[in-house]
């Protein structure tokens, strides 16, 4: 059994597998890490019985406040993926070193599911859009705010416009700023990912696939009619991938 720790800008995300199977799976805000009241909702036993952890991040500051947690209530050693654990994927792509780690793993994941060329779509802080070649070589791709950032940023670069939950909104023409907000993002952003998708298949005709994940899939990909496949947990089956094939390796 291994622990996939997948931290993140919002939320730190961990999955115990056994072999191939996701067994259990919570998340823990990032807030409580910096609060000193993170916890975890599950019993202790599921660290004690895991052997290896297995941490990826994107996020420094929370990785190091979790080593912290992790060192006050188990002693366990842990393995870093790009660290300990080398990715698998060819990476072809100006500065491969800084590029996120997950949008690697979620590449890496998408493509041992299709086992072809690929659009790989993350919907969190950052929605990024992301192309595996038929040969599985990471080719890039492209960042824009997540509905929850977005919404953030409107709220705290103005004076009068409240910070809202996103939603998918009765009509398209909000008739008060709180719906005219949900209306912009929501379908802003639909529109967008929409686009995008468009524009990839029709520079790069060989994509057979659109796999998506992250947090905020679920409220916008029935509008995103080119998704064929919600994979939640990606990420974290991105790691376990990845630390297996280091092992046969």
């Amino acid at each position: 059994m291994i622990l996939a720790v997948d931290i993140g800008n919002t939320n730190v995300n961990v999955g115990s597998f056994a072999g191939k199977r996701l067994a259990s799976h919570f998340c823990i805000d990032n807030s409580s890490f910096i609060n000193q009241k993170a916890k975890l909702p599950v019993k202790s036993s599921l660290l004690n019985e895991s052997k290896n952890i297995v941490v990826a991040s994107v996020n420094p500051d929370i990785e190091s406040l979790f080593y912290k947690f992790l060192g006050k209530n188990h002693k366990k050693k842990t393995v870093k993926i790009g660290r300990e654990i080398k990715l698998r994927i060819p990476t072809l792509i100006e500065n491969p070193q800084t590029v996120g780690i997950d949008r690697l793993l979620n590449a890496l994941a998408a493509y041992r599911r299709t086992r072809t060329a690929t659009i790989v779509i993350d919907f969190g802080t950052a929605i990024t859009v992301d192309i595996v070649s038929k040969k599985g070589e990471f080719l890039g791709g492209l960042i824009l705010p997540g509905i929850k950032t977005s919404a953030y940023a409107l709220n705290r670069q103005t004076a009068l416009l409240p910070n809202v939950e996103i939603k998918r909104p009765k009509k398209i023409i909000g008739k008060n700023s709180e719906d005219a907000i949900k209306a912009g993002i929501y379908y802003g952003t639909v529109g967008s990912v929409n686009h995008i998708i468009k524009e990839l298949k029709g520079v790069y005709g060989d994509l057979e696939y659109t796999v998506s994940t992250g947090g905020d899939a679920k409220i916008l990909k029935r509008e995103i009619p080119e998704i064929d496949k919600f994979i939640p947990r990606l990420t974290l089956e991105g790691i376990r991938l990845a630390f297996e094939e280091n092992l046969n390796s």
